[in-house]
């Protein structure tokens, strides 16, 4: 069997349908889940973040533990629950306050919690929980298990338990918000005893029921159940609003710090804002105490760990194409007398293989997406004889990924397509380079950080120390693998660094390619955010955005107070 041949076609070119993993039609996404070692780094009782770059794998890292979780379900007695983030958003109706909204998502969120617990009965207690009408059958807990799914917003239709409806917010709740946030329910939901008669207590008032009351009621349902813990999955975090993101974390911490709800929060690094240091304490979930962050963005790097990156994508292609079909995948191996460990080399020339895991940045979407166009620019280029994709098919894929889904996003955003063009022109027309340093105190520039988050830049290595620079500390990036190849530079007129690992000896090289504190002021002046400080002594660029400024009015260099031209 060849790489042309029919049946790799089809298998090939149904891998699209796996780009997503929340459209991935398949019985398990623990089977096709590469990196296993991301599973056991945030398997256990630890509040985690997990943070990364759209596509870099978070949803089916989330999917994939539920799925660990839920095999170990009989030794452990932990239920796990994902809830996406996105599906709750639309339901808000707040008039954009944020407390308001951070208070009716929670309300959402313990819906969530306890209709997936409701649904899910039999298999927590090992019993066939429910009659073909939906009825309970043993009702040996029934009274208290209702009772207490009633407190965290199920209510009953007649018949059987459902979510609730009347979800409001009252002023109470939001006085309390920092301090103890009440929760209004209504109906009331009461079980009968006796051939498991059920009736609802309609309420003419409204009953509140504080984040105390909501877990004890919790904490007593998972003593009923006989659990040992919840784990929540809460993906598509960064969805919600920067301002709404600390309080719905304060209620989080408030209501389930003491209980054993395990939280693993799916966040995109720069479009996250779990909590702040107020004046009198901490807001939200203080990252290194209440939760602790899990990058994925650096995991596979190739330039970093060749090996290690190679090994990654080897198995998630070989896991979802054998997901597709198995028998043509191995018979495709078995012809070239080699194992699935190799399955990759017999897909991608040396160079194109290189240059492949250069440009899709350890992002496993745009691997994905790369391969399949490499291998459409396969199938119609390349000559009969040819065996592998070859490094041409992969250029010619990534000019065209580019343009189409990431220059599109540059585009649209003004100012850091302003920004991009003059680090490719300092970086790639000037030094004839991709990778590039930059101070960290600019690292975190808005930016910097929204090219980073439309993966047009790359972070390489955090914490690079500069001979030239004593004491000043540097991040590594790299221009995305694209952006030059769209620019048709050629490989040999760059010092890309590909065929080597990104360590110390390597980056000696990179020192002369560092953008400085006079770059980002020229930038900064140009888009109208810094301007030059009116102090004799000073006359330096302040940043309008840096806190001081921000907070009390003084230059960020000279620290005096300083006033700013009116018009």
């Amino acid at each position: 069997m060849k790489l042309k041949d029919q049946k790799m076609q089809d298998v090939i070119k149904s891998l699209a349908n796996n780009i997503r993993a929340e459209r991935i039609d398949h019985g398990s996404f623990l089977s096709i889940y590469s990196g296993y070692e991301n599973i056991s780094n945030i398997k256990n009782i630890m509040n985690s973040v997990i943070y990364g770059r759209r596509g870099s794998g978070k949803t089916h890292l989330l999917k994939a533990l539920s799925e660990v979780v839920i095999d170990e379900f009989e030794q452990k007695r932990v239920f796990p629950i994902y809830l996406d983030l996105r599906r709750i958003i639309p339901l808000l109706s707040s008039d954009g306050l944020a407390d308001v909204d951070a208070i009716l998502i929670f309300k959402y969120i313990m819906g969530e919690i306890s209709y997936s617990l409701y649904e899910n009965l039999g298999f927590i207690l090992g019993t066939n929980e429910f009659d073909d009408s939906g009825a309970l059958v043993n009702d040996i807990h029934g009274k208290l298990v209702s009772d207490y799914f009633s407190k965290i917003y199920l209510e009953m239709d007649g018949r059987t338990l459902k979510k609730a409806t009347d979800l409001k917010v009252s002023e109470e709740e939001v006085r309390s918000l920092n301090a103890e946030v009440d929760i209004s329910k209504d109906p009331r939901v009461a079980f009968k005893k006796g051939n498991n008669q059920k009736k609802i207590t309609e309420t003419s008032h409204r009953s509140h029921i504080s984040v105390l009351d909501i877990t004890n009621a919790f904490e007593n349902l998972l003593k009923e159940l006989d659990l040992n813990g919840v784990m929540l999955l809460i993906d598509e975090w960064s969805e919600l609003g920067s301002d709404i993101q600390p309080s719905l974390a304060e209620i989080l911490k408030k209501t389930f710090s003491a209980i054993n709800v395990y939280l693993k929060i799916a966040a995109i690094p720069n479009r996250t804002e779990l909590g702040y240091k107020s004046e009198k304490k901490f807001i939200g979930l203080e990252d290194g105490g209440d939760i602790f962050g899990y990058h994925l963005d650096l995991r596979y790097v190739f330039e970093v760990n060749k090996s290690q990156t190679r090994d990654f994508f080897n198995d998630l292609l070989y896991r979802h194409l054998s997901s597709i079909d198995k028998d043509t995948i191995d018979s495709f191996i078995s012809n070239e007398r080699t194992t699935s460990a190799n399955f990759i080399n017999l897909l991608f020339a040396n160079v194109a293989l290189n240059e492949i895991l250069v440009a899709c940045a350890g992002i496993p979407r745009d691997f994905i997406n790369l391969f399949l166009n490499s291998y459409d620019r396969f199938l119609l280029s390349s000559t009969a004889s040819a065996k592998r994709i070859n490094v041409k098919s992969v250029r010619a894929a990534n000019s065209e990924w580019y343009e189409k889904d990431k220059k599109e996003q540059v585009d649209k955003n003004n100012t850091e397509r302003v920004l991009l063009t003059e680090i490719v022109k300092e970086v790639v027309h000037k030094k004839k380079s991709m990778h590039f340093l930059i101070p960290e105190e600019y690292s975190n520039n808005k930016h910097i950080q929204n090219l980073i988050d439309f993966r047009v830049i790359h972070l390489r290595k955090n914490g690079y120390s500069h001979k030239d620079h004593a004491g000043v500390s540097y991040n590594v990036y790299s221009v995305d693998y694209g952006c030059y190849n769209s620019l048709n530079i050629a490989k040999s007129k760059l010092e890309s660094l590909m065929d080597g690992d990104l360590n110390v000896k390597d980056l000696r090289e990179i020192r002369r390619i560092s953008l400085e504190k006079e770059f980002f002021d020229k930038f900064l002046i140009n888009i109208g955010e810094a301007f030059f400080c009116p102090n004799p002594k000073c006359k330096q660029a302040f940043d309008v955005n840096h806190p001081v400024y921000i907070k009390q009015g003084i230059c960020n260099n000279c620290w005096e107070k300083i006033a700013l031209p009116e018009g």
